[in-house]
Order: C-alpha cells, then sequence, then structure tokens
C-alpha cells in the first residue's frame, strides 16, 4: 500500500489565519495542508501563501470553500478557482444547496469546464445536509455533466458518509468501477449513532462544525473505510472540535490529530 499524502484541512485550525495554518502544518510534520480563503482575496496575499507553502516544503491539497446555491454566484465560484490556481492547490472543494438539482449541474459544469486542463480539480464534497447528500449522488451528479476525472472528482469525509447512511462498501462499489471518481478524503472519528438536534440547529451541521473526534476514539468504520478507498489517495486530517480549539493551540492540536491519524492508517504507525 502506498504511503498517503498527509494534509492539515483548514477546518481542523479554524481559529489560525492561513499563514498560521500553514506554520502550523509544517511544525507538526503534515506533508501537505489546506486553506479557507474568501473569494475577494487579493491573488497577491495567494501568491504570498504560496511562497510561504513552498519555504516550508508543503503541498497545497485543497482550497475552501465554493458553496453553490440561489443565494450565491457563480463569479464567486470562480473567482475562488482562480485563487486555488494560483496557490497550486490540488483541489477546490465544492458543497451545493441548490434546491434544483439543475441548479447544481448548470454551475458545477460551467465550474468544472473553468477548470478543465488547469493544475487544480474539483472536490465535489457530499453532505447529508446539503442537496448532494450521499456519494451515490455525487458520483451520479459528475456522471451527468460528463466531468472528466482529470477535472472533477468526489471528496469522501468519513463522518458525512457515515451519517448519509452508507458504508465502506458503497465506497469500494465505486473504486471498483471508476477509482479516479475518488480523488481524496477526510479522516476523524464519531460516534455511531447520529445525534439530535441543538437548539433547533440541526444535530447533524452542528456535529460536524463542533464536534468531531481524533482518529480513533470513535466508533466510525476507519480501517474498513481505508481499505475500500484506492491506495494512495491523500488523507485531509479534518477534525472540527471545539474543545480540542479550547484546549491546544493550532500547531500542538495538529501534531496531535497527526499522530493518531499515523496510528489509524496502515503502515504509518
Amino acid at each position: 500500500m502506498s504511503a498517503p499524502l498527509l494534509s492539515l484541512a483548514a477546518g481542523t485550525v479554524l481559529d489560525a489565519g492561513p499563514e498560521t495554518t500553514l506554520d502550523a502544518a509544517a511544525a507538526a510534520g503534515y506533508d501537505a495542508a489546506g486553506l479557507r480563503l474568501d473569494p475577494d482575496t487579493d491573488p497577491a496575499a495567494a501568491v504570498a501563501l504560496r511562497r510561504r507553502a513552498d519555504d516550508h516544503g508543503l503541498t497545497l491539497l485543497d482550497l475552501e470553500v465554493v458553496r453553490l446555491g440561489p443565494d450565491r454566484s457563480i463569479d464567486e465560484a470562480l473567482r475562488l478557482l482562480d485563487l486555488a490556481v494560483v496557490l497550486g492547490a490540488r483541489f477546490l472543494l465544492t458543497v451545493s444547496s441548490h434546491p434544483d438539482p439543475a441548479d447544481t449541474r448548470a454551475e458545477l459544469a460551467t465550474l468544472v469546464k473553468a477548470a478543465t486542463g488547469g493544475p487544480t480539480r474539483i472536490g465535489l464534497e457530499f453532505m447529508r445536509f446539503t442537496r448532494i447528500p450521499t456519494l451515490a449522488a455525487a458520483v451520479a451528479t459528475l456522471d451527468d455533466i460528463g466531468a472528466e476525472p482529470s477535472a472533477a472528482a468526489v471528496l469522501v469525509d468519513a463522518l458525512h458518509l457515515h451519517r448519509s447512511g452508507e458504508t465502506p462498501a458503497d465506497v469500494a462499489a465505486v473504486a471498483a468501477v471508476a477509482p479516479e471518481r475518488i480523488g481524496y478524503w477526510q479522516i476523524c472519528d464519531g460516534p455511531a449513532a447520529a445525534p439530535a438536534d441543538v437548539d433547533g440547529v440541526d444535530g447533524l451541521v452542528h456535529e460536524a462544525r463542533h464536534h468531531r473526534l481524533p482518529p480513533g476514539e470513535g466508533d466510525l468504520p476507519l480501517h474498513d473505510l481505508v481499505a475500500a478507498l484506492p491506495d494512495g489517495l491523500p488523507v485531509s486530517v479534518e477534525v472540527q472540535s471545539d474543545h480540542l480549539a479550547a484546549a491546544l493551540d493550532p500547531t500542538t492540536r495538529a501534531r496531535r490529530l497527526l499522530e493518531a491519524t499515523r496510528a489509524t492508517l496502515p503502515g504509518q504507525e
């Protein structure tokens, strides 16, 4: 089994700015990092961030986050793609809240066309609380618009996969037919049972943004998921946790989660 690229997800250190995210990733021993930027970020700032990543010897795995939806302009998504290209990011993380699937397909097709031939692939993420709720829906969406795997792929998040009601067997089925459809994955852990709503807030949203667990500290079938995924996929360590953010600075947090990830992945112990 090939050793995967290990990346610090922007979500794990949202309390840190992009410069600190890169510094924390390098100090903790990651191979790569992800960043979250505003679409109106000055391209010169993106150039400086790329230089900082290069100085640290880091790959930029992904840029977050395109949110397709009726209250968003496709121009915003295209500006983020331009920033991703300047950064040299491998993926542009994309989600959709369009009620009409046709709107998702149309805007996603525009984004994929713009990405075709460039260094950045569109990474389509599914979540049960978005309009692309499952792995099956994400794959079908990319198939429907005829997206070439070199331009767009699905991002598999361990927590979202479990909460969608799908299993590593569903991932294995996609990998057996079209492994190139899966571009990278996000690792974290959590309890087997889905959470209840919190003060009117969707419990799944609240959990994903505030209460993820380090790999190995929950009940998700991570070992089965690793076995189901195509070999050698990049791994983004995404553990959004209020508890860890309150207790540990970004670098210490990043280091602890990298250790937990390595203890979970085969050949990384």
